[in-house]
């Protein structure tokens, strides 16, 4: 009894990590990093320099057979300077990146190594912008980069659960192979095991299957208007589009993170031609408090948002942006198994509004709302 037990038991340890990497499954790894400097000094004539920088890299792959990978990364980089002395110095720095890739994974246990490669490509853009007080002269320069390269990639990966692994790899863009430069970092595991899907399938929604780990949220708002008018024997025109798509993904068992991204668009045609566009970047988390099909919830959302006005023939003006937060609470209801109605009963925000001015001056705006008559939304999970 004690050698069938002790089989039994290998044979689950084997079979379960097996499945780590069997079709279904699915890897998520990214980087997000911020940093901001701010230097001053007496040189020359009241030096100050800020330089905030964003980094951020997101790889996503799918195992379409046993030890199969097929991925894609998305990479990018934001670096801006300012310079306000006697001659000022606005320097921005774009860089996005995008590749697919392939990988074959060998090993056994909680271990694997892997090799493989694919294609990407990059795409830079500098910017300068010299403005001399003195003689009120400005210039700018443009610089433009682009590159598109195959590579390889090696290396291995310690899953510590069904959800979490420790990766280290490698890379190189020359033949024959030169490697540099050691990356570790986590990655967190989606999907389901062979041997889970039936017990998901089984699993009634009333104990929140549309929030367990793993599960994705798609929804979108999108509203579109237009107005003509004739005045005088003159004709206007007048074009207005806002739309809200947002994704998410359940990190953990009734924990949601996910990004919206707001837009509005308005163009007015008459007499002048004009374009307003306000653009919002809304990443945001939110907790599900139980386990019933009518459940309250509770989050955070942080916004950055940039509003640009045009008027023909001028170039297109940076006119503000905005920075906010917000503490958000209300009720949800799980409907069927893949929908998620909710509904937003409070909001206590807070933002500040920068005006894109020699002054840089802005407002501070702050609110609390709590209503029973709330806005509803609805979100698809897969």
């Amino acid at each position: 009894m004690k050698a069938t037990t002790t089989l039994s038991l290998a044979f689950l340890l084997a079979f379960s990590a097996f499945a780590q990497t069997e079709p279904g499954r699915a890897l998520w790894s990214g980087n997000l990093q911020i940093n901001t400097t701010q230097l001053a000094g007496e040189y020359p004539n009241g030096y100050t320099r800020r330089s905030p920088q964003l980094n951020l890299s997101v790889h996503h792959g799918v195992f379409l057979q046993n030890n199969w990978l097929m991925g894609l990364a998305v990479n990018g980089s934001y670096y801006k300077q300012r310079n306000a002395s006697t001659i000022p110095l606005d320097q921005n720095y774009w860089q996005g990146g995008l590749s697919v890739f392939a990988r074959k994974y060998w090993g056994a246990s909680n271990w694997r190594i892997f090799a493989g490669g694919g294609i990407g490509g990059s795409l830079d853009q500098l910017r300068q912008e010299v403005y001399n007080t003195s003689t009120s002269v400005r210039s700018e320069n443009r610089t433009h980069t682009y590159q598109v390269a195959p590579f390889t990639q090696v290396g291995g990966i310690y899953f510590l659960n069904s959800r979490w692994g420790l990766e280290v790899a490698t890379s190189s863009t020359v033949f024959p192979f030169t490697f540099s430069g050691l990356t570790a970092g986590l990655v967190y595991m989606t999907g389901s095991t062979q041997s889970e899907r039936p017990i998901l399938a089984a699993t009634p929604p009333t104990v929140g299957s549309q929030t367990r780990a793993g599960r994705f949220t798609v929804g979108a708002s999108i509203v579109f208007s237009s107005r003509n008018e004739e005045v005088n024997n003159q004709t206007a025109n007048a074009h207005s589009l806002r739309a809200a798509p947002a994704v998410g993904f359940f990190v953990a068992n009734n924990f949601l993170v996910g990004i919206s991204v707001p837009i509005t668009w308005n163009t007015a045609n008459g007499t002048t031609k004009t374009a307003e566009t306000d653009l919002s970047f809304a990443p945001y988390v939110r907790a599900y408090l139980s386990s019933t099909r009518l459940r309250p919830y509770a989050g955070a959302t942080f916004t950055y948002s940039t509003y640009s006005f045009k008027q023909d023939p001028y170039p297109r003006e940076r006119i503000s942006h905005t920075v906010g937060g917000t503490l958000n609470g209300g009720l949800a209801y799980l409907l069927g198994k893949n929908f998620i109605a909710e509904a937003n009963l409070l909001n206590l925000s807070v933002s500040k509004q920068t005006q894109h001015n020699q002054l840089k001056n802005g407002s501070w705006l702050e609110g609390l709302h709590l209503t029973t008559s709330p806005a509803f939304s609805v979100q698809y999970v897969f």
